[in-house]
């Protein structure tokens, strides 16, 4: 599903995370992290159940790139 060469970059936080290689695996599905690349998705990763525990944490930490630039 990933497209060749197309990065997904979705912002939590003021943070920006690189979840290309994630995206296939997303429980949510890769059109989930697609529909929110380079967007803001804090709101909506905040609304979803699951998504405070130590796994999730682990994620973000390997998938991130950097705070957004201001």
């Amino acid at each position: 599903m990933t497209e060749p060469n197309s990065k997904i970059i979705v912002i939590i936080d003021n943070y920006k995370f690189d979840v290309t290689k994630y995206a296939n695996d997303h429980p949510g599905g890769y059109e989930i992290l697609k529909k929110y690349n380079g967007k803001d998705a804090t709101e909506e990763f905040n609304n979803v159940g699951g998504h405070c525990d130590t796994y999730v944490d682990e994620l973000l930490d390997k998938f991130c790139i950097g705070p957004v630039d201001k």
